[in-house]
């Protein structure tokens, strides 16, 4: 199998020029921290599952009415690989895993250069928050007797599904190892230059996205669609906040699942923003009814996501 994806990429690698049009140039301003774009509130789609199982909490089952925050992680990330760049998908995912990134689900393989639409309804179908596209090219270079070389050029970009918005691009072109194997100098050609990118892009994305997670909100009492739709609009205008998508509302329990996307807040922020949800005469939290559950791993990694006004 192996032999088969290493010609599959020579092939494609002989074939190939480097491409002047995937240059690295510098993304639009990203909406992130800017606080200056409407915060999106996505509803989900009737019959899309949603990406995670979300059984209702410990805490919340003997409950008529409470609330339970928690910090997942950072945001979600969906993949697209050009054809050659899916012999890379391990690499790639891996790494952002590495970098506290939720992977979820198998990459999108795609030929040519995929439409911003078409990524915002991959990202969307996947509920990810952000989509990461790679392409790899190459030539092969002129040979030292019988040791060959090859020059692989990566371009990796991230949009944000929901804005279609690219917010991160990253090239890098690196020469891989002379070596007698034609499959070898090509294969180290391509890791090599997939390595490079997608180390300066997760860069790139942490700069912008360095102190933003995903936390699960649920919330237990929720009278009816329209009393949830009121949380999540008051939800959006929180500081911090980019981002609130509705997962599951359970009218018969009325367990209600959202996700909040924006800053790691203190639980005293939390706290005050319970205290002020959209009440109804049967919707009464008090101090008993509310669990907050931060990242202990990540806020440990990032000790600055605990600092008040960072």
């Amino acid at each position: 199998m192996k032999a088969t994806l290493h010609f599959s990429l020579l092939s494609l690698l002989v074939q190939l020029s480097v491409s002047s049009a995937w240059a690295d140039v510098p993304p639009p301003e990203s909406r992130f921290g800017k606080g200056e774009t409407p915060v999106k509130i996505q509803k989900p789609v009737e019959g899309r599952p949603a990406p995670e199982d979300r059984a209702e909490a410990d805490f919340l089952k003997e409950l008529k009415t409470g609330v339970q925050i928690t910090e997942l992680g950072r945001m979600r990330a969906t993949f697209v690989f050009d054809e050659l760049a899916s012999d890379f998908e391990t690499q790639v995912t891996e790494a952002f895993s590495d970098a506290d990134f939720r992977v979820f689900s198998k990459g999108n393989v795609i030929q040519g250069r995929p439409e911003p639409k078409a990524l915002h309804e991959m990202g969307n179908d996947r509920y990810a928050d952000l989509v990461i596209y790679t392409k790899v090219s190459g030539r092969a270079k002129p040979a030292l007797g019988n040791l060959k070389l090859y020059e692989a050029e990566c371009t990796m970009q991230v949009y944000n599904p929901m804005s279609e918005e690219l917010l991160v691009s990253e090239t890098a072109r690196v020469d891989g190892k002379r070596h007698a194997d034609e499959i070898v100098a090509v294969r180290t050609a391509g890791e090599a230059a997939v390595a490079a990118a997608t180390k300066e892009l997760i860069t790139k994305t942490l700069e912008k996205a360095h102190k933003i997670l995903v936390h699960e909100a649920q919330l237990k009492g929720v009278v009816d669609h329209q009393h949830l739709l009121e949380i999540m609009e008051y939800t959006a205008k929180l500081k911090g906040v980019y981002h609130v998508r509705q997962l599951t509302y359970d009218k018969s329990t009325g367990l209600a699942v959202i996700e909040i996307i924006g800053a790691p807040q203190t639980e005293v922020f939390w706290r005050a923003y319970l205290n002020n949800l959209p009440k109804r005469e049967k919707w009464i939290i008090d101090v008993k009814h509310i669990r907050i559950l931060p990242n202990e791993r990540l806020r440990q990694k990032y000790p600055d996501w605990s600092r008040e006004g960072k």
